[in-house]
């Protein structure tokens, strides 16, 4: 069975997700991914919605910006790279982009400045939970409309957040719906501040809500949502529009894991989770692999005879004796991780990429090392 490659996948797509669990490099074979496309033509943005710097400093930036920065041209001619196309990279910054997000929708500038200075916008655009999950994929809309790019490429947060994010526009939705505007509307509607009629129409959830912050932050929250009535209709079209632009052939889901047990495990978990909701996966990148090392042409026995030369050569017992040991412990460790990822593999569907990328030698903080990862996922046409 052939399975297709991730340059093809990079060609045939306009967005590509990366999810996975933490700590198995998803930021560093995000940009690696972008780099690539950029290499084969395309107009490319990474974008990360983790507030981690690496990804700015493995492409050569000192920071990130909402807008996008575009990669120095110096730091790819230090790698020894010609770009066919462009590559730029930005991180969500949550409070401006939902700022931004208020100041597109409004209907008017009353409207948008009524939102902006409401306490209780300024909560939910900062740290209500569900709210930077929907605004990194409004952010994903935007850059998609803007024409701009060719290929977005997105670094999410680790395992649950990631299920999170495919779930936000549900869940901002469900948030901001109107009919718990109207109701709040009514309720402040004669300017009386009195709740006694409201408890029995609002869930129970909002009359605690008023036991535990009083009045007054009730009636911010009324306003904010009095006035979220003049937009609800275009949130709930982009929730729409996040929801077709997630779910769409154009975008592709790709894992990233590990071939430890305790990762793979949590990856599987993922991506269950991920097919119940509609979203499958078009590949998986196995990250960190170890290769089993080279047998020769005397199979196991190979190790003996070079140990032998380089006792001739002056080398104490002790450091052959660790030698031995470390090539026996590598070869365990490649053979139990290839017995992992055989079945793991074979269960994947047959129109699903499927890599293994092996181990660098040292940690991904330059361009050339993007550029070597690039190569060993298969994500650079021949």
């Amino acid at each position: 069975m052939t399975r297709p490659s991730l340059a093809r996948l990079l060609g045939d797509h306009r967005a590509v997700v990366c999810v996975g669990t933490g700590g198995v490099g998803k930021t560093t074979l995000a940009a690696a991914l972008g780099l690539a496309a950029a290499m084969a033509g395309r107009r490319a943005m990474v974008l990360t919605i983790d507030p981690a710097q690496q990804l700015a400093r493995a492409l050569g930036l000192s920071a990130l910006r909402r807008e996008g920065e575009p990669v120095p041209e110096a730091a790819l001619a230090d790698a020894g790279i010609t770009l066919r196309g462009s590559l730029s990279a930005g991180m969500l910054d949550q409070k401006t982009a939902w700022d931004a997000f208020i100041a597109r929708q409004a209907p008017s500038p009353k409207v948008r400045d009524t939102l902006l200075d409401n306490a209780f916008y300024r909560e939910l655009s900062t740290s209500l939970a569900g709210s930077h999950d929907y605004m990194a994929i409004e952010e994903l809309c935007r850059l998609d409309e803007s024409g701009d790019y060719d290929l977005i490429v997105v670094d999410t947060p680790p395992a649950q957040a990631a299920i999170d994010f495919i779930r936000a526009p549900d869940r901002m939705q469900e948030l901001l719906d109107p009919r718990v505007a109207g109701l709040l509307a009514r309720s402040f509607g004669d300017g009386s501040g009195r709740w006694g009629g409201l408890s029995s129409l609002i869930p129970l959830v909002l009359f605690r809500l008023e036991r535990a912050f009083g009045t007054r932050a009730l009636r911010e929250i009324a306003a904010f949502f009095v006035a979220l009535e003049a937009v609800f209709g275009d949130v709930a079209a982009r929730a729409a529009r996040a929801r077709h632009l997630l779910r769409s052939d154009t975008t592709a889901f790709v894992l990233v894991t590990g071939p430890s047990e305790r990762v793979l495990a949590g990856g599987d978990a993922l991506a269950g989770t991920m097919r119940a909701l509609g979203v499958p996966l078009r590949a998986t990148i196995v990250n960190r692999v170890h290769p089993a090392p080279e047998l020769g042409e005397h199979g196991d026995t190979f190790v003996d005879p070079l140990l032998a030369e380089l006792a001739a050569a002056g080398v104490g017992p002790d450091t052959c004796t660790w030698l031995r040991q470390t090539w026996q412990e590598a070869r365990a460790q490649a053979i139990a991780e290839a017995a992992r990822l055989a079945p793991v593999a074979a269960s994947q569907p047959g129109d699903a990429a499927w890599v293994e990328v092996p181990e660098l030698e040292h940690d991904a903080h330059r361009i050339a090392d993007l550029l070597t990862l690039a190569k060993r996922m298969g994500a650079i046409a021949d």
